[in-house]
């Protein structure tokens, strides 16, 4: 009888660690409840056929960046989601190549092109000037899918990409977005697509990464730390520091050179941080410039705070491991966000829907939740 129930015993726990090895480890956690309706919104926009005139911001140009813009920070933000929660690859790497996909449509390079007298981006990546919005925001998007599908067709486009933006680069001098007009932030954007290319690849663009890096600095105000918002070619400034531009290149910059990318978010804490009717944010200009207005980078200003530098603040935050920051931002979208989408003119998605009702808000917000944090 003792035999009987040692054996019984010694089947109870054989098949008890059965089942353990059967079961395996615990499966990653879903992400968090907001992070979670930003993707279910931004993967709804992948698809949705956009166009350029489902935004009304009144000027064709902005209409057409925006559209861009929407599906170049879609394809980040569901990248950044799945390296970040692997659980959620299978519902949403397709998402985000279909949103890469009409980011690389002939519709999604319009506002590029027609700046270039016609010609394409691909006509013209051997160049070592020009376009530095278009490498840059879409360098990164298609940096992030090669993180995940280093295989995938569009890694050849991805590594063309790289060698351009490097190509560009290495001349040491403030890259153009449109011919005569450089805007800081965009050649902060190659930077950090260069940057992301390398450590996917293990490939070594240091060289054109510290020069980018050092002709950036050319654009940092002396006086506030804050990133000068327009030049011309010739390095006249066209516009004065400002919040969006400062935080939003602080984002770019996370991988590519974390010092600089902290010494710009300072920056911009010390001069823009604040509160508008008890609610966390960052004012767009400066103290000298206060009773400046809100324009198309900026979106409208309630008692100067803007509603971009505060969403690119978020993203900031997250990669430099402000954690407290980052939820007191979240509490201000949370709150104030259906009054951004409701005044800022081309926000607002005529169908609505997504989690911010914005096809543009839903894909930046996903992209500056999921930024992989610095310890």
């Amino acid at each position: 009888m003792t035999n009987l129930r040692l054996a019984a015993s010694i089947l109870v726990l054989l098949l008890s660690s059965c089942a353990v090895a059967e079961e395996g480890p615990p499966p990653p956690p879903p992400p968090p409840p907001f992070t979670a309706e930003l993707a279910e919104g931004a993967r709804g926009w992948a698809d949705a056929g956009l166009k350029a005139e489902d935004y009304g911001t009144g000027v064709a140009l902005f209409d057409a960046e925006w559209l861009f813009g929407t599906q170049m920070m879609t394809a980040v933000g569901l990248g950044q989601l799945i390296l970040l929660y692997p659980g959620e690859r299978a519902e949403s790497l397709p998402k985000m190549e279909a949103a890469l996909r009409a980011m690389l449509s002939e519709e999604g390079l319009a506002f590029d092109k027609k700046k270039y007298k016609g010609l394409p981006i691909t006509r013209r990546l051997k160049e070592n000037k020009g376009s530095a919005a278009l490498l840059g925001y879409g360098g990164l998007a298609l940096a992030t899918h090669r993180a995940l599908a280093p295989q995938h067709e569009l890694s050849v486009t991805e590594q063309a990409w790289a060698e351009a933006i490097s190509r560009r680069l290495k001349t040491g001098k403030l890259i153009e977005t449109y011919p005569n007009e450089i805007y800081p932030v965009d050649n902060a954007a190659l930077i950090g697509a260069l940057a992301l290319h390398d450590a996917v690849t293990g490939e070594d663009h240091s060289a054109a990464i510290k020069a980018g890096v050092k002709a950036l600095k050319r654009a940092v105000d002396p006086e506030t730390g804050l990133l000068i918002q327009a030049m011309r070619a010739n390095g006249k400034a066209l516009d004065t520091p400002r919040g969006s531009g400062t935080f939003l290149a602080s984002w770019f910059l996370l991988r590519a050179d974390p010092a600089r990318a902290r010494a710009l978010f300072d920056a911009g804490r010390r001069e823009l941080e604040g509160s508008v009717l008890g609610l966390y944010a960052m004012r767009e200009h400066p103290a000298a410039n206060a009773d400046r207005g809100g324009d198309i980078d900026s979106g409208p200003l309630l008692m100067g705070y803007s509603v971009s530098a505060t969403g690119f603040a978020l993203g900031a935050a997250a990669g430099l491991g402000e954690q407290e920051i980052v939820e007191d931002i979240l509490r201000t979208v949370r709150l104030g966000g259906p009054l951004a989408v409701n005044v800022v003119p081309g926000l607002k998605a005529p169908e609505g829907g997504g989690a911010t009702g914005s096809h543009l808000g839903d894909g930046i917000l996903l992209a500056m939740v999921t930024t992989p944090g610095r310890p």
